[in-house]
């Protein structure tokens, strides 16, 4: 774990005096995550992709502008239309009823899966708020398509995944895979993510080893960024840690 902490501080102590805007372009760490079962690409990007004529017809009304019945909009989803199933989604939410929320998710995922971004929000606070009641297919489901979200450069997704992570919930508690996770965020110019990595690897022991190296290298990120609160934060937390001591040589009379 050492070692992977230090790859990723490598890159982190390299563009800590460097402007978000530009962190895009950097070498981003290694991430050794792999998805927990395969992924079935499910997309629709054409009308044409659909199997029926019913179908096709429904999604021609959907992207007509037009309003589509809520039975019409679940089975669009179901045969994988991403927006549709963003859509159904939402009325899910709006119903206010709790016993839909994991239905909402589901949903929320399918349009993470086709390359929908604007779902990964969502889709991660009702992970993070009754993830931990969801059914352990439809959990692996979601967290599938955070995932891919998240390796695909989706710093909303690689955030969240990585708070999760530290948090232990919904998929439980795995520094190793929190770090990673934030570190990708942060290499992607998220000032959020550097400084929930930071935090993260403040109370990682091999880390606290090697003199919080990698803690002081993600909020050095967090405080150059010119988000305020993460600014703030991370400067605060900056000035909590002892000095990094000096080497000293010593010489022999």
């Amino acid at each position: 774990m050492a070692d992977r902490i230090f790859r990723a501080m490598v890159v982190s102590t390299m563009i800590a005096a460097t402007p978000l805007h530009a962190f895009v372009a950097l070498p981003l760490p290694q991430v050794a995550v792999q998805l927990p079962i395969p992924v079935f690409d499910n997309r629709v990007a054409r009308t044409s992709d659909l199997p029926t004529s019913a179908l096709r017809n429904s999604r021609k009304r959907m992207l007509a502008g037009q309003t589509l019945s809520q039975s019409s909009l679940r089975a669009l989803a179901d045969n994988g239309d991403g927006l549709a199933a963003a859509r159904f989604a939402g009325i899910l939410i709006d119903t206010g009823k709790p016993e839909l929320i994991e239905d909402a998710a589901h949903y929320f995922a399918i349009a993470a899966y086709s390359g929908r971004a604007f779902a990964v929000p969502a889709l991660g606070r009702l992970l993070v708020s009754h993830g931990s009641t969801f059914s352990k297919g439809r959990l692996k489901n979601c967290l599938n398509a955070m995932t891919v979200q998240a390796l695909s450069g989706n710093a909303v997704a690689a955030t969240q995944l990585g708070q999760m992570y530290a948090d232990g919930k919904p998929f439980g508690k795995d520094m190793v895979k929190a770090q990673e996770y934030l570190a990708v965020a942060a290499g992607e110019g998220n000032a959020r993510a550097a400084l929930n990595l930071g935090v993260a690897l403040l109370s990682d022991p091999d880390d606290r080893a090697a003199g919080n190296v990698g803690a002081r290298a993600a909020l050095a990120l967090a405080a150059g960024s010119e988000d305020l609160s993460a600014r703030v934060t991370a400067e605060n937390l900056l000035a909590t840690l002892a000095p990094t001591p000096v080497p000293t040589t010593e010489v022999t009379p």
